[in-house]
């Protein structure tokens, strides 16, 4: 019987290795069938309702909001919001396809797979408000997609990230509406983020932000039972009231440490219609997440994973040459990157999984 059992489950992981994209053409015009690497697939019976990652947490900055990509005077799929072209079909240059709409179940699979090769446990998905179109991809993939049998990486972990105080100050009282709307949605969901219990929600913000801040969400956190995790700000060592925990975000840093608080780690930044603020340098990389393992800190950021108008994604892609009235095309001098940022990813972090079939090491949170 077990040995019966142990069957179904490797015919269970070979049907859970062909991606959706797997039937290709390649840029010869000749079609392919791809396999997705067996060594590196997600193992659904893995999947823990109850499973919650403990610190240190390896998370990444996830972004919802695509079709996204007309931004700023931009013709899709002609030219597009981008200085790169996601690749989740590697062997054609297709933007028509590749440029992807968020609520697409086969990307949604694509990216969780990739997340569980990246050994990434934590997506942060950025949150405009409800009814936003970030709220509603995100309803889609947490409550939706998680809970599904065949979901590639069942044992990844969602947190949103509040943007809406990047914009402003908001009131005590909208703070507390909109986390009491998130707790009702999404935090009864088995794949919500939640430390001691506590659901998380991560608080971007402006650089006029302040002590106010502090005390605005210290008095919304006590009225709703949140895990805050704010970013930092000067001086904020020195606030008299702390939030659970602190974070950067500065993507155009190739490494940051906020002592205990988090590391962050970046690709590269280069913001469509403007200068590289960091350039891409895989070697770089891979010396910012070495030195991101060994660091003592909560949070290990990776960012981002899909903020494709800032050129800060490690999802797979290519470099193109951009225009506002033309076609582009691939950048015959640019640094195709493809899989390798996840590569790095996946070489260096710890592994997730300890009852794999390819591997015996003991994991961080085997589940």
């Amino acid at each position: 019987m077990r040995r019966f059992l142990f069957s179904l489950m490797v015919l269970a992981t070979v049907m859970l290795s062909f991606d959706p994209y797997a039937m290709v053409v390649s840029k010869t015009g000749t079609a392919r069938l791809q396999t997705f690497n067996l060594n590196s697939a997600p193992r659904a019976w893995n999947n823990n309702a109850e499973f919650q990652p403990t610190a240190p947490y390896y998370a990444t900055f996830f972004y919802p909001w695509y079709p996204h990509w007309s931004s700023e005077g931009h013709a899709p799929p002609r030219n597009w919001f981008s200085n790169y072209l996601p690749d989740p079909k590697p062997n054609v240059f297709d933007p028509a396809t590749e440029l992807y709409n968020s609520n697409d179940d086969a990307i949604i699979y694509w990216q969780l797979r990739k997340m569980f090769e990246a050994r990434l446990e934590v997506a942060i998905s950025s949150w405009w408000g409800r009814d936003h179109k970030t709220d509603r991809t995100f309803r889609h993939i947490l409550n939706d997609v998680m809970n599904r049998s065949d979901n590639p990486y069942p044992n990844l972990r969602w947190a949103l990230y509040y943007e809406k105080e990047s914009l402003g100050d908001p009131s005590v009282a909208e703070l507390v509406n909109d986390l009491n709307y998130i707790r009702k949605n999404y935090a009864n969901q088995p794949g919500y983020l939640k430390i001691d219990g506590k659901p998380a929600i991560f608080v971007y913000s402006d650089s006029k932000d302040n002590e106010g801040m502090t005390r605005r969400w210290a008095n919304a956190r006590s009225q709703t039972g949140f895990y805050v995790v704010l970013r930092v700000y000067a001086g904020y060592r020195k606030a008299p009231i702390q939030p659970d925990s602190w974070h950067q975000y500065a993507p155009a840093l190739r490494q940051e440490m906020q002592a205990p608080y988090s590391f962050l780690v970046s690709p590269g930044f280069w913001r469509d219609g403007g200068a590289v603020r960091l350039p891409r340098d895989l070697a770089a990389f891979r010396d910012a997440v070495s030195a991101m393992v060994v660091a003592p800190v909560t949070w290990k950021l990776v960012e981002t994973w899909n903020e494709w108008g800032e050129g800060t994604a490690v999802e797979p892609g290519d470099q193109v040459i951009q225009t506002r009235n033309g076609r582009a095309r691939i950048d015959p001098k640019g640094l195709p990157f493809k899989d390798q940022y996840i590569r790095v990813l996946q070489e260096l972090l710890p592994p997730l999984h300890r009852n794999s079939l390819t591997s015996s090491t003991t994991d961080r949170n085997s589940g």
